[in-house]
């Protein structure tokens, strides 16, 4: 055995010994065209090496250099050619490629030109290799060897990514000694377009001279565009290793989704925002700590990963906010910021048209929860708003949010199917025990026409790729129901046809109440059409009914009111109560042209005693059985007998 294993030593020592020996004596200006053959084959792209080629040995560090280098580009942008360089010299450590590590002692590069494309589809010509497919996640960082002597004089560079909207020219430049003491080593800066809006980017980056594979490499970045102002420092744990980093990042700018150019990322539109977070990379993870700043008037902060290694993106973790203010939520429903507002208020919607960017929400998944301790709002007292949101393949889900009020709950699901050409929105809300006195209007002295408890229940599905859209095409039921309270008595005297003593209550902002055994109001949805199916509240005095529809794509409504008196009215005007105008701003009015019908409380009840059952059930089965709202049904049902 000794012999054999001594026999194979000298072999391997023999062609060891041979293959230096080859090196050192071939003529390597004469193999120009094998070596370009063959760094093409491994490339996947023509290579071309126009001038000299000559290797100088020193022990086992060779020299090389290359004169008029060419890279071809990928066969699908053949137009150009990857990378032009007028001179390339390197010092190799062949030793190091036993320990599976590049390693150059000196990098020379003088006068190169390269030029970075990426289609929208993802293909990207720096995707090296026989296959031509789009680009895919789960694929490791590239990692470049480690140089510690760099030197690139005049180097131009030119990037052109289709998917990120971003074009790019400027200079690279590299050398040991810098021009003075703040100067750094490494620094790459031009101009462009990101989004179509004219951006800067500079990059700066430490010494290489000292580097060792276990030290890290710092480095800082700037960005600029119209729209963002980002700032960065760092560090790369293993030299040009780019998925080893860790930074300190601070962004701010007009909305957060613009920082989708740059990451990649479906984040959600916001107001202005002022963000810093740690950012720390391993392979195909980053992580994102202690993240805190504004958005709009709301403070965040929290933690959140991003998993690289899937076909998508997925971005999961927990945010939350001390205080809230609640215009902030309009801008991820697309509604435009508030000094937009102000600019065009006769144009402002109340459904936001803002579109879906589908693309984006198919291109990345997301599992993230978010609370908010505390709420700013104006009209509507709220306490805390929640929300868990999922993005899985194409599809938006919000499998819970809720908006907690001092007395009452809003609550429900959201589901958007974003993999249609046209998204599909399926949404369930629910209002449980919520008074009615909390909510005074936009007077600190107003007082609410209606108090009591109110519950409501609401299903919506439609197609459309905002709200606006998706509400102008709706289909479902809406019910609201108060089984206990009370409503203006001024209010009730009109609907019951005492106009006289009505006009005078309101005239004198009275204040009295009148007692509500049961209010019902149900809509059936259609085409974006709320028609009134059920409007009813019976109050001591008066049984008030309605009927009419609320277009939701005009954003108008045109509902009419009317009473009937439960006790003999001297003065009497058989005149409806017309509510109609747009939603946002919606006019009263008594229409003397039209007079209501003379049926009397059996005939205006009875008939809707069946179906106020079941619109009482799709709010809560238990309501049926409500002993205000029971009496209404019970005593419907006498009167309609006696008849």
């Amino acid at each position: 055995m000794a012999r054999i294993l001594k026999w194979t030593g000298i072999a391997a020592g023999a062609l060891l010994i041979a293959l230096l020996l080859f090196l050192w004596l071939v003529d390597w200006n004469a193999m120009r065209g094998p070596v370009s053959r063959f760094a093409g084959a491994r490339l996947g792209r023509p290579v071309t090496i126009a001038g000299p080629l000559e290797v100088r040995w020193a022990g086992l560090t060779p020299h090389v250099t290359a004169s008029r280098l060419s890279v071809g580009n990928a066969p699908w942008d053949s137009a150009q050619p990857m990378a032009n360089i007028e001179k390339l010299s390197l010092q190799i450590k062949l030793l190091s490629l036993l320990k599976g590590e590049v390693v150059l002692p000196q990098l020379r590069v003088e006068r190169a030109q390269l030029y970075l494309h990426r289609e929208a589809s993802g293909r990207a010509n720096w995707q090296f290799g026989k296959g031509r497919q789009p680009a895919r996640r789960g694929k490791r960082a590239m990692k470049l060897p480690l140089v510690r002597d760099f030197l690139l004089e005049e180097g131009q560079l030119r990037v052109v990514d289709g998917l990120r909207k971003l074009t790019f020219t400027g200079r690279i430049s590299a050398h040991e000694q810098a021009i003075h003491r703040d100067a750094q080593p490494f620094h790459i800066e031009g101009r462009g377009e990101l989004n179509r809006k004219p951006f800067e980017l500079q990059v700066r980056g430490g010494p290489l001279v000292n580097l060792q594979p276990s030290e890290p490499y710092p480095f800082k970045l700037t960005l600029h565009t119209a729209d963002i102002a980002m700032a960065a420092d760092g560090t790369i744990a293993k030299p040009f290793d780019m998925g080893s980093l860790q930074m300190n990042l601070r962004a701010s700018g007009k909305d957060l989704a613009d920082l989708y150019y740059l990451s990649g990322l479906a984040l959600p539109n916001t107001p202005r925002y002022e963000i810093k977070a740690a950012m720390q990379r391993k392979a195909e993870l980053i992580r994102i700590t202690g993240l805190e700043g504004m958005l709009g008037g709301s403070d965040v902060h929290g933690d959140l990963v991003v998993d690289l290694s899937g076909e998508r993106p997925k971005i999961g973790g927990k945010l939350a906010s001390k205080q809230l203010n609640l215009a902030d939520m309009g801008a991820p429903l697309g509604a435009p910021p508030k000094n937009e507002q102000a600019a065009a208020p006769a144009d402002l919607r109340l459904f936001p048209d803002a579109r879906l960017q589908v693309n984006r929400v198919r291109g990345m998944d997301a599992d993230i929860r978010y609370a908010a301790q505390g709420v700013r709002a104006k009209a509507i007292p709220l306490k805390q708003v929640s929300f868990h949101a999922v993005i899985d393949n194409g599809v938006l889900n919000l499998p819970s949010f809720s908006f907690e009020l001092p007395q009452g709950r809003l609550s429900g699901t959201a589901r958007i199917d974003a993999r249609r050409d046209i998204p599909y929105t399926e949404l369930d809300v629910r209002l449980a025990d919520a008074q009615l006195e909390q909510f005074k209007g936009r007077k600190p002295d107003s007082q609410p026409a209606l108090g009591g408890t109110m519950l409501a229940h609401a299903r919506l599905t439609g197609a459309g790729a905002s709200v606006h859209d998706m509400v102008s095409h709706a289909k479902g039921a809406v019910t609201a129901v108060i089984p206990r309270g009370e409503i203006r008595a001024a209010f009730a005297e009109l609907t019951g046809i005492n106009v006289a003593r009505g006009l005078g209550l309101l005239m004198k902002k009275d204040e009295e109440r009148a007692d509500i055994r049961c209010g019902i109001a149900h809509f059936q949805v259609r085409d974006g059409v709320m028609r009134a199916e059920n409007i009813v509240f019976d109050t001591e005095d008066v049984l008030i009914t309605g009927g009419g529809e609320i277009r939701l794509g005009p954003e108008e409504l045109d509902l009419s009111i009317k009473g009937q008196p439960k006790k003999l009215r001297l003065f009497r005007v058989r005149a409806p109560i017309e509510l109609n105008g747009h939603l946002r701003k919606a006019a009263i009015g008594v229409d003397a042209g039209k007079l209501a019908s003379q049926g009397g409380i059996a005939a205006a009840v009875s008939a809707l005693v069946a179906p106020l059952a079941a619109v009482v059930a799709f709010v809560d089965p238990g309501l049926a059985k409500d002993a205000n709202c029971a009496a209404l049904f019970a005593e419907a049902q006498r009167e309609d007998a006696g008849d």
